[in-house]
């Protein structure tokens, strides 16, 4: 007898380990098919290459963890015998999308607008994202740049003829999708409006205000910092010796400025260089330059808003990208030559 009810309550626990088993399935799979995407962002951007079907898609989804379980995806798609006829291009989808929504939105059956995927690289100046937005088919180099020129300007930047473009430092590096038959202005305002955010997102991670009266001197110093660090730990330390020399009414003496003076790119900067008469030449005047030398990124903006306490004047760069740091004239002029500058 005592057999028996052994032998019965291992049945009855082998069924509800057979039931609990069943019902976690049921719930991950109606979960999963419900809501297959999974970001922090309320909308990922899914690209389907030429000749790519919906398991290619799905595999690199997952590799860049977006996806609840592809296993189960792939079940759904078995069980249904789902044929997806992907059509090729890039698609902004909510991430609460089902399944269902998700295939039809790749295959473009809802009528997706047709976009471009356009990606500024942080320290790209106005002339490198105007190329980069001709080389998209947006518009044409020469219409960004006027539509660039002609744009209202947001209040907190100043209108100076001096500068080369009153809104260098403003159109937030990034990755954008621009709609097909968008103008220049449309992608500026994006791209102004991207800036904004992230001011926001630099000053709540900082916890530094910043005043409208305070923002081109901000850009200005995370620009040539954007400019001048090769490693991420050299932007507070850059952004040090700007703000000290600053202090001790020195000369900022900064390559990168001196190149945007000029207006073409050198790989090294020469004697000759130093000598162009331009309100960004830091060598030939006291102060910063006349305004931003480039777009920069989140990262450097915080480093401008939070310099690392040191009292170093001088940096040069080593053959590992990283830059050596010091207070001394001479220590720097020795390590120069230790360096083969």
């Amino acid at each position: 007898m005592n057999k028996y009810k052994s032998f019965r309550k291992l049945i009855l626990l082998i069924i509800l380990f057979l039931f609990v088993i069943t019902l976690t399935f049921v719930i991950s799979y109606s979960s999963t098919i419900r809501k297959p995407l999974k970001s922090a962002e309320d909308s990922i951007i899914i690209e389907v290459k030429q000749g790519e079907g919906f398991y290619d898609v799905l595999d690199r989804l997952d590799k860049e963890n977006k996806l609840t379980n592809k296993l189960l995806i792939k079940v759904n798609l078995a069980i249904d015998k789902r044929k997806v006829n992907l059509t090729e291009g890039i698609y902004e989808i909510n991430t609460n999308s089902s399944l269902e929504e998700l295939i039809k939105s790749l295959e473009n059956k809802d009528g997706d607008k047709d976009l471009v995927k356009l990606t500024i690289p942080e320290g790209y100046s106005i002339e490198d994202i105007a190329k980069s937005v001709e080389d998209k088919g947006i518009c044409s180099k020469d219409e960004f740049i006027k539509d660039v020129k002609d744009y209202k300007l947001p209040s907190f930047v100043k209108n100076n003829n001096k500068k080369r473009y009153n809104l260098e430092g403003y159109l937030y590096p990034d990755t954008y999708l621009i709609e097909k038959g968008s103008n220049a202005n449309e992608v500026i305002k994006s791209m102004l409006d991207r800036f904004e955010d992230v001011l926001k997102q630099a000053e709540d991670e900082t916890k530094v205000e910043i005043n409208d009266e305070d923002v081109e001197k901000i850009v200005t110093i995370a620009s040539m910092i954007e400019r001048e660090a090769r490693v991420p730990g050299d932007r507070p330390l850059i952004s040090s010796v700007i703000y000290n020399r600053l202090e001790k009414d020195m000369k900022l003496q900064i390559d990168a400025a001196v190149i945007y003076a000029l207006g073409y790119h050198v790989d090294v900067v020469l004697n000759k260089h130093l000598e162009v008469d331009s309100p960004y030449n830091v060598y030939k005047y006291k102060g910063l330059p006349v305004g931003p030398i480039a777009n920069p990124g989140l990262d450097c903006i915080k480093a401008a808003l939070l310099p690392e306490k040191t009292d170093y004047l001088y940096y040069i760069m080593k053959d590992d990208g990283a830059h050596y740091f010091t207070n001394n004239y001479e220590d720097f002029l020795n390590k120069k030559k230790e360096l083969g500058y």
